[in-house]
Parts: C-alpha cells; structure tokens; sequence
C-alpha cells in the first residue's frame, strides 16, 4: 500500500498527532490506571491508625482491580484524542478527566496499605505516578508521549499488569 507523507506540523499548529500518539496515550492513560480508581474508605479518628497489613497478593489483586474499574472512562477520554482536538480540547480533556481519574487512583492505591517488606518499592512507584501526573497537570499535551513508562517500569515486575498494560 503506497501512501502519502505527512505534513510536516507548523510552529502554529496545535493539535495533537493522534495516529502516532495514540498508542502512547492509551498506555499513559492505562498507567495512569494503577492509582486513580480509589477504592476502600477511611475512617478517621482522633488519632489516625496506619491501614491495616495486607499481602503482597491482595495488593496486587486490589491495585489492579483499581485500574479495571477506570479503564472506561480513561479509555473513552483516549477515544476523543483520535479526532485531532485542538491544544485547549487537550488541555480541557486532561484536566476534566485524566487528572482526576488519575489523582483517584494513586489516592486508591496508597489506602491499601503496604505489603510487609515492600515499603521502598510501593513509595518509588507511587512516587513516580504522581510526579508524572504532576507534571501532565503542568502541560497536557504529554499526554501524547509515554509519561508513565517510568511508573510501568516498577509496576508491570511488581505484579500490577493492569496498570498501563501497553507502556
């Protein structure tokens, strides 16, 4: 099949590639799965308690049950990038879908708890989503690149698959 070049973008033009990105995106958004789905509740009282002790097992079934949760709506969100959407569609979509679905996720996964002995590799891993999500706040057209392939790195050896399963 013979097809023809791409234009080259301008220095003027804002929207996103999405043929390109869109593998990209869909993995940043499955990334961005692992901590935004937030389940689990806490209860506070005068002095806050550490949440309870959970397996490695059980972290890793809940954590990735967080992610499936999400997947429609990050997923549905990744759909409207396909139809080359200006810079501030990017910019709305991110901010009123992608950032929060994001934040509730890292929020869910944090109330789980940690399993004994990984302490330094769950801090790490969500040390690195949120930064990641931190700086997509910062400029939302990264949410054209691979910006949680960092997160995917600790998560996918973890055992959090369903956590950006195509970064």
């Amino acid at each position: 099949m013979i097809s023809s070049p791409r234009p080259k973008p301008t220095p003027t033009d804002t929207r996103i590639p999405t043929r390109a990105c869109f593998g990209a995106v869909l993995a940043g958004v499955l990334t961005l799965s692992l901590g935004a789905a937030g389940c689990g509740g806490s209860s506070h009282t005068a002095t806050s308690a550490p949440p309870a002790a959970i397996t490695k097992a059980a972290f890793v079934e809940q954590a990735n049950a967080i992610c499936a949760k999400s997947d429609h709506v990050l997923l549905a969100a990744t759909g409207k990038l396909e139809h080359h959407p200006t810079g501030a569609q990017v910019a709305s979509l991110v901010k009123g879908t992608f950032v929060p679905s994001i934040q509730a996720q890292i929020t869910g996964i944090r109330a789980l708890g940690t399993p004994a002995g990984d302490q330094a590799v769950l801090t790490s891993m969500l040390n690195l989503v949120q930064a990641d999500l931190n700086r997509l706040k910062s400029d939302p057209a990264l949410i054209a690149t691979n910006l949680f392939g960092d997160y995917a790195n600790v998560a996918h050896p973890y055992g959090l698959t369903g956590c950006a399963p195509t970064s």
